[in-house]
């Protein structure tokens, strides 16, 4: 019987009815609203006490709510977020009866926010994102436009101000600078330099109470060959840095030796130092100084490998250059040491040059060891401060049979150059049976 009563309920209910809303009305802004169930002759429905949706007709995603009604009525407070436009409202029931409201004009609301719009996104004005669309990639010193505009909080574009902005990026290497909008927008151009995951960041100067917006994340990546980049023995390449003496790496060349061969690694790169995954084409390595001149190589994915040595001592340069693009690298410089005799095979432990610092970055320890041993190597100021340890395992480099030689770059283990002055460095070597080697040295920096 309750169900039948039920079903003769929800029968009686016909269609939904809004009392007047008045207009204009704020994007944003609360505003109440009565709706009442109605049934075919426009008579309420007082034993209606179902749910419901009201939302914006124009499209939900402009204001949307569950509403339960009471004796036929509902009223409370509802929030449309498109501004700048005219439309009405819905509402409508699960057995799809509905009724619409008057037409309200719904203006903007306060500016809130800037709002950056990438290429492959497009704005979508009432709602808080503010877009739609994916960001395309952008390649590594290629300029491309990002819009900004002047929004309220649900991105609805404030027309009538011009203020003074900054567009800037997560890339350290990429230009950042000043633009204005104009009635609210503004189109930018902007060129990221170093190939990864970036993001542009908009601010307003004049209003610097309007919120700062960070766009989506944009995939830079490398642009077209055009350059090649050498890397010594301990440089480091680095994207992007187009304006230091030796853009595109980091790091001081390590000094080496006369007739000792070193590996150097030599990218395809573009203009702003990004590598490339280019192969193909014959780079070969160049010098003005006598060395074993290496023969040309293919690039594979973007590099290849030289292993080389120069035969005479000095300050020397190098470069590489492609013979099928004719593109060339920059000249890069490296000290080459005199080879001290070392053949002292008992209990040697040698330092040169010392002091480091005058000609040279590198100060080298050679030591003989007559079988493998563990060894802990140490670097103490004249307070008895620890400025570097080395431990490397029996048969390891620098802990083999034979004469080793490592290389210090007059930096402590934090990797900051340590000041000029007097040091000590101790080399200790043990196996499981007894230590074998112990040994002091005093050294000089004089940078």
């Amino acid at each position: 019987m309750i169900s039948l009563i039920t079903l003769v309920v929800f029968a009686q209910i016909h269609h939904f009815d809004f009392a007047t809303i008045p207009s204009p009305q704020t994007a944003g802004v609360p505003f109440q609203i009565t709706c009442y169930a109605r049934d075919s002759l426009g008579n309420l429905v007082t034993s209606y006490g179902e749910q419901a949706t009201i939302f914006v007709t124009q499209k939900p995603q402009y204001g949307s709510i569950p509403v339960t009604f009471n004796s036929g009525i509902w009223q409370g407070n509802f929030i449309a977020t498109r501004g700048d436009s005219t439309y009405s409202l819905t509402c409508q029931d699960y057995q799809a009866h509905t009724g619409e409201s008057n037409q309200v004009n719904f203006l903007i609301g306060p500016p809130n926010k800037l709002l950056i719009i990438l290429p492959g996104e497009s704005l979508e004005q009432g709602i808080e994102s503010g877009k739609s669309g994916n960001a395309l990639a952008q390649a590594a010193g290629v300029s491309f436009d990002a819009a900004v505009y002047l929004t309220d909080y649900y991105s609805n574009i404030i027309d009538n101000r011009d203020d003074s902005c900054h567009l800037s990026s997560s890339d350290g290497f990429a230009p950042s600078g000043g633009f204005s909008l104009n009635s609210g927008q503004a189109t930018v151009p902007f060129t990221f330099r170093t190939a990864s995951q970036q993001y542009l960041i908009a601010r307003d100067i004049s209003y610097p109470s309007i919120s700062r917006d960070t766009s989506t994340a944009i995939t830079v990546t490398s642009g077209p060959y055009g350059r090649l980049l050498v890397i010594l023995p301990g440089e480091t390449s680095i994207g992007g840095d187009t304006s230091s003496i030796t853009p595109g790496k980091l790091g001081v060349p390590e000094d080496q030796h006369e007739s000792q061969d070193f590996m150097i690694t030599v990218y395809a790169t573009d203009t702003c130092w990004n590598q490339t995954y280019t192969s193909g084409g014959q780079v070969q390595i160049l010098s003005d100084f006598q060395f074993s001149n290496p023969a040309p190589q293919s690039l594979d994915s973007g590099a290849v490998i030289f292993t080389l040595n120069f035969t005479e001592t000095g300050r020397v340069m190098l470069w590489a250059e492609d013979n099928a693009t004719g593109f060339e690298s920059y000249n890069n410089y490296l000290n080459i040491l005199a080879v001290i005799d070392t053949s002292v095979t008992t209990d040697s432990f040698l330092v040169y040059p010392n002091p480091m610092g005058i000609g040279t970055n590198t100060m080298v320890f050679a030591y003989y060891l007559q079988g493998p041993a563990n060894i802990t190597f140490e670097i103490y100021d004249p307070f008895g401060n620890l400025v570097l340890k080395r431990d490397w395992s029996a048969g390891a480099t620098y802990a083999q049979s034979g004469m080793n030689r490592f290389a210090w770059n007059g930096r402590n283990d934090k990797g900051i150059r340590v000041a000029s002055g007097i040091y000590y460095a101790i080399v200790r070597a043990w196996t499981h049976t007894a230590t074998v080697f112990n040994k002091k040295l005093k050294v000089g920096v004089v940078w």
